[in-house]
């Protein structure tokens, strides 16, 4: 059997985990006159609930992500599993910040380039920072009237909190309550905007697949023109920008 056809029936075999890790979004987005394909997979994973046995190996997220991207690549190609297309030449994972067991992350991603027969899918697993100052963390401050100090950190800590995940929330039902995933979402929308400036995200790794086109024999075939103007590629900076609002 041929290589590149032992690859495709192993990513079909990653669709049995799809519930699992929560289906993707596809989510039509519209940033300075033009409209990106993001892949966006609502479900925040939690370390702690990953295989404890590998914990320290990048498998867990690799196989998470891979299933973000089985799902993306299906919708933008209007395929079942069985017509998928495309096979994995190239992963490569960067971890920006160590995991540990209580932290919770999410992906986001998107089309980063195209050659003529492939395509890098960039993605990042992310999570918001929503600690608030400990006593011990106050008390490295100024001793001078620390009660008040730390009291009035806490509430505007807790405070801030609470108005970030209530805006989150917002986001949240706004896309649940989409019909269609080709609704064209305008990120210049104010929920959006005040979104990005009022949350502190964690990019915990990334995370480049680079995908190879075949036909049914298993050769090279070439994107066609149309698909790459239908989902076309974004600015890795457009991307980080998105990620800051959606995290």
């Amino acid at each position: 059997m041929a290589l590149p056809r032992v690859i495709m029936i192993l990513c079909l075999l990653f669709l049995c985990l799809v519930n699992w890790v929560g289906e993707s979004k596809n989510l039509k987005i519209m940033i300075d006159g033009n409209i990106y394909t993001l892949l966006y997979e609502p479900r925040k994973v939690k370390f702690s609930d990953l295989d404890i046995l590998k914990i320290m190996f990048h498998s867990n997220q690799i196989k998470h992500c891979g299933n973000s991207v089985i799902c993306y690549l299906l919708k933008m190609s209007a395929l079942d599993a069985q017509q998928l297309n495309y096979v994995v030449r190239h992963i490569d994972i960067t971890y920006n910040k160590p995991l540990k067991y209580e932290n919770i992350y999410k992906i986001i991603g998107g089309v980063t380039n195209y050659g003529n027969t492939s395509m890098q899918i960039t993605l990042y697993g992310v999570g918001t920072d929503e600690t608030t100052k400990t006593g011990s963390e106050a008390e490295n401050g100024d001793h001078e009237n620390g009660d008040n100090k730390m009291g009035i950190n806490l509430l505007h800590d807790m405070t801030s909190n609470e108005k970030n995940r209530k805006k989150q929330k917002k986001i949240d039902k706004l896309l649940n309550q989409m019909g269609d995933e080709n609704e064209i979402i305008n990120i210049n929308d104010n929920l959006f905007q005040e979104t990005e400036f009022q949350k502190k995200c964690i990019n915990y790794f990334t995370v480049i697949y680079t995908l190879v086109k075949i036909d049914d024999k298993g050769h090279k075939s070439i994107i066609d023109e149309a698909f790459k103007q239908e989902h076309k590629t974004i600015d890795v900076e457009k991307l980080k920008h998105l990620v800051n609002i959606f995290c």
